[in-house]
C-alpha cells in the first residue's frame, strides 16, 4: 500500500511539472532566455539554499545527495535527497518553495532510488532531453 502510494504521488508530481511545459505562456511576462522554474523560483520567498538547511535541520546528520525543483499540486516545491551515514537509501525532504513549510519527509531505499533514476533517465530519453 505505501509503495501504491508513492508511485501515486511520484506519477502527480510529474504529471504535474509536465502540464507547466504544455501551457501557454502569457504575452511579454517572460524572457524568452529564461527557464519556467528558475524564473519562478525567483518568485519564491525562499532560496534553493534556505530550503537545504530547513531540510537538512529535518535530517540531522545528513548530506544532500541531489536537489530538484518542481511543482507539487501547482505550487513550486523543492525536493532534496538526503543521504544519512550508516543508512542505505535516502531520506526524501519536500519543501514548499513560497514559505518553506516542510511538506513531507520519506524514506526510500536504495532499490527505489536507483529504480527512480532508471525511470527518469527512461523518461528523458523518450522526450528527446
Amino acid at each position: 500500500m505505501n509503495l501504491k502510494r508513492t508511485l501515486i504521488l511520484l506519477c502527480l508530481a510529474m504529471l504535474a511539472m509536465t502540464g507547466s511545459l504544455f501551457a501557454a505562456e502569457p504575452q511579454g511576462e517572460a524572457k524568452p532566455d529564461e527557464t519556467a522554474p528558475a524564473a519562478e523560483a525567483k518568485k519564491g520567498n525562499i532560496s534553493m539554499d534556505e530550503a537545504r538547511v530547513i531540510a537538512l535541520e529535518k535530517v540531522p546528520g545528513g548530506t544532500v545527495d541531489s536537489e530538484e525543483l518542481g511543482r507539487v499540486a501547482g505550487k513550486l516545491t523543492y525536493f532534496f535527497d538526503v543521504r544519512t551515514e550508516g543508512r542505505k537509501g535516502v531520506d526524501v525532504v519536500t519543501v514548499l518553495a513560497s514559505d518553506g513549510t516542510v511538506l513531507e519527509v520519506k524514506y526510500k531505499t536504495e532499490w527505489a532510488v536507483r529504480r527512480d533514476a532508471q525511470a527518469k533517465r527512461r523518461n528523458s530519453a523518450k522526450n528527446g532531453g
